[in-house]
């Protein structure tokens, strides 16, 4: 079990270095980006990513989870170039076709994405990132698949660099721009990703192999749909109901937010591979648990620090217009907890290969979200469209507990999780709406103090055996490096 410990230490440590040193550029990018553009602006900026994204992702069409499925079937070099190529292609093709077809009816589309007419002119650029987004995204699986982690780390940074680079030196930047520089990253990056993956495209395409992909597939398509649909769910329902700054205001905080995701999609990339290796291994099931009783622990206190140094990274990355953007954070936050514990709540269904149970309860989830978007946005705005999400991942996840205990026995320590789980969302809401000091710098030292003191008592109360090895590993680190009373090393 130290081993597994191990191995996924070590993934998520190069995964989060890689992952952390790409987000750590976005960080960079969004002042310059918030900075340029007026707060209506950022909010149109974000529903053209958000539009390119999701249709990206879609034209994927699930091959990505249908490659992964049927790589480790074989060894065969030619088997793995085959498999690569007929889904690559597929994937090109039809990216290439869709939109050009959209290209047909830009009126609709601009209304569609709630986006006015006057900022038509970035729609171009837009459309032609979808292709390269798309073979971006389907490389970076077999990247990560294939454990070819150099390449994985330049495809998932590279987009970044090559958007940050043209923003620095930049003399302006102007909507327009900002799209012209993401087009060209993207088709960089998807030139450069093509070029690592060379060795396993050939002029190869069988009909009968991308069926059966595509059929494996597809129900990964709808769990891409109904999940990426239920995060986008709270956009289309504010843009009716915000004004334009106001909707800017909250895509900033949903930004912020996403820091969370250096150490959540780390976990997510490392986790995978790991399960798949160990679950039919004595004591995995009771490793599953004790793994995720320390991860809900861990993530649920970072998103409380935070919450707590919020106002200060909003004033570094934005600057004053944002002030008041912290108080939707901790919903934010914690509502994409949930989603990264889908990791453990599926390890059944997953196991026995039901597919169609994960759709049906992101489908259930995404019906939810919905339904709690109709009864609270327009009361609560965007507090009760972040609740509806919080509760509709929640849903999600008990829902895949229920479904995959059939399958898979683990013994998880359900009441342990969701105390901290909600100890740390209560403790992040009060020191966000009840602060301290008023002085913004002392107030961030007196609740970060509280919560550190907070941190190591429910550590030591809930995690007495890691407790104690880590006390033993520091002896250890100290025994190793005797000091004499001057503090100076004895040889």
């Amino acid at each position: 079990m130290q081993g597994w410990i191990q191995k996924l230490w070590k993934d998520s440590l190069v995964y989060g270095i890689g992952y952390g040193a790409s987000r750590f550029l976005q960080i960079i990018i969004l002042p310059i980006i918030a900075q340029a553009l007026s707060l209506s602006e950022f909010g149109y900026y974000s529903n053209y990513v958000i539009f390119y994204t999701f249709i990206a992702g879609f034209f994927v069409l699930g091959l990505d989870s249908a490659v992964t499925r049927y790589l480790f079937d074989s060894d065969d070099k030619k088997y793995h170039s085959q498999l690569f190529s007929s889904a690559f292609f597929f994937i090109l093709f039809l990216s290439l076709l869709a939109i050009a077809g959209i290209s047909f009816f830009p009126s609709a589309l601009l209304n569609l994405i709630g986006i006015p007419a006057l900022y038509a002119y970035a729609l171009p650029f837009v459309l032609l990132s979808i292709p390269a987004a798309v073979l971006n995204s389907f490389i970076l699986s077999w990247f990560k698949w294939k454990r070819e982690k150099v390449h994985f780390l330049i495809n998932s940074g590279g987009t970044v660099v090559f958007l940050l680079l043209p923003l620095l030196l930049a003399e302006k930047i102007t909507f327009a721009y900002v799209f012209q520089v993401i087009f060209w990253s993207q088709l960089l990056v998807a030139a450069i990703s093509v070029c690592f993956a060379s060795q396993y495209i050939r002029a190869y395409f069988s009909r009968t192999l991308i069926i059966s992909l595509l059929s494996y597939g597809f129900p990964w398509i709808l769990v891409y749909v109904f999940g990426a649909s239920r995060t986008y769910l709270d956009r289309i329902f504010l843009t009716q109901y915000l004004n334009d700054d106001g909707y800017g205001l909250y895509n900033f905080s949903i930004r912020i937010a996403s820091l969370l995701s250096v150490i959540i999609t780390a976990f997510d990339i490392a986790f995978g591979p790991l399960a798949f290796s160990i679950w039919n291994k004595e004591g995995a099931p009771n490793f599953f648990a004790r793994l995720q009783s320390m991860y809900t622990f861990i993530i649920s206190a970072v998103a409380c620090c935070i919450s707590i140094a919020s106002p200060l990274i909003i004033q570094f990355l934005g600057g004053s217009k944002y002030t008041g953007s912290e108080k939707i954070l901790p919903l934010l936050l914690f509502a994409a907890i949930p989603l990264s514990l889908i990791n453990f709540s599926s390890l059944g269904t997953v196991y026995a290969k039901k597919s169609f149970l994960s759709t049906f309860s992101l489908f259930s989830g995404f019906a939810v979200v919905l339904t709690l978007n109709f009864i609270l946005t327009p009361i609560y705005l965007q507090y009760g469209a972040t609740l509806a999400s919080l509760i509709g991942h929640l849903f999600i996840l008990f829902t895949g507990y229920y479904f995959s205990k059939k399958y898979y026995k683990i013994s998880f320590a359900f009441g342990k999780d969701a105390f901290n789980f909600s100890f740390f969302f209560v403790v992040s809401l009060i020191a966000i709406h009840f602060p301290l000091s008023r002085n913004l710098f002392m107030n961030i030292i007196l609740q970060t103090g509280i919560l550190g003191i907070l941190i190591l008592a429910l550590f030591v109360f809930f995690f007495p055996h890691e407790y104690k090895k880590s006390i033993s590993l520091l002896k250890r680190i100290n025994h190793h490096n005797p000091r004499d009373k001057t503090g100076i090393e004895i040889h």
